[in-house]
């Protein structure tokens, strides 16, 4: 690793510390320095992050995929653009904690177990697959940022049903709002699914790949449950509690998808 890449790497997990610490003081303690910096600080960890992957890139000539922890950084930037998006386009910064949060622990685990020369595969540098991988974890950050959101709802509403008012009930936005805001992460993230289940099946038949690779059919089950979901969200009454729990079991399988499923596979998907 060269002492740019290494430097990077090393100012990448510190960037989200900042940033999850500014967004946090500002949460719990309303420190005027905390609300100042935050955005600042969101913005130059997307910057930072974003260089740490073209270096990652520079050095191997394909996407930063080919090993989990890899993954798990890439994850990490998908997560951090989807909250980005949803920040700007709601206005709602009370929420950047949480999501942050978990966007810090996966790039906290890549950092520590990140090695210096993952396994070389000439199909990582096909450029539907790299469509096919930044569409998926894009897909896939949006479905975990609502499912940060549905755990905060749920949260939310079990301090108003039980008339414990507290620090949530104070500075999140209400009920209805986090409904809406899950569910246009929603629709965000399973756009970009079907833009990665349709580069999959672009590239999968010129290619060598398994169809019972345990991350091929990860991802479909994941983009068809929300995809049904979507469609028959009014028939199937999901809304407000019985939402906030589907959403909540899609993001924990579908971290189970593109995490710990990688370890039954040396490569991104089965060769």
């Amino acid at each position: 690793m060269d002492v740019t890449l290494r430097i990077f790497s090393l100012a990448t997990p510190l960037a989200y510390i900042g940033a999850t610490t500014a967004y946090g003081a500002d949460f719990f303690w309303k420190m005027e320095w905390a609300s100042a910096m935050k955005r600042p600080l969101l913005f130059l960890t997307a910057i930072v992050h974003l260089v740490y992957l073209h270096l990652l890139v520079a050095q191997s000539g394909y996407p930063p995929i080919a090993s989990v922890f890899q993954l798990m950084s890439t994850i990490a930037f998908t997560l951090l653009v989807a909250y980005v998006f949803i920040e700007l386009s709601t206005g709602v910064t009370e929420t950047g904690f949480f999501a942050l949060s978990v966007a810090l622990t996966f790039q906290l685990v890549s950092s520590w177990f990140i090695e210096d020369a993952p396994p070389s595969n000439e199909n990582l540098k096909n450029p539907i697959l790299a469509l096919h991988v930044v569409s998926a974890l894009l897909g896939y950050g949006a479905m975990a940022i609502a499912g940060v959101y549905s755990l905060l709802y749920l949260m939310l509403l079990k301090q108003i049903q039980t008339n414990q008012f507290g620090i949530l009930f104070e500075r999140l936005p209400n009920l209805e709002l986090f409904e809406k805001m899950s569910y246009n992460a929603v629709l965000f993230g399973f756009f970009f699914l079907t833009v990665a289940f349709v580069a999959g099946a672009i590239w999968i038949p010129n290619s060598n790949i398994s169809l019972v690779d345990f991350k091929l059919i990860g991802t479909i089950v994941v983009w068809a449950v929300y995809g049904a979901g979507l469609l028959f969200r009014n028939r199937l009454a999901l809304r407000g509690k019985r939402m906030a729990v589907m959403l909540i079991s899609g993001f924990l399988f579908a971290f189970l998808s593109m995490t710990v499923l990688n370890f039954f596979s040396s490569r991104f998907h089965s060769q």
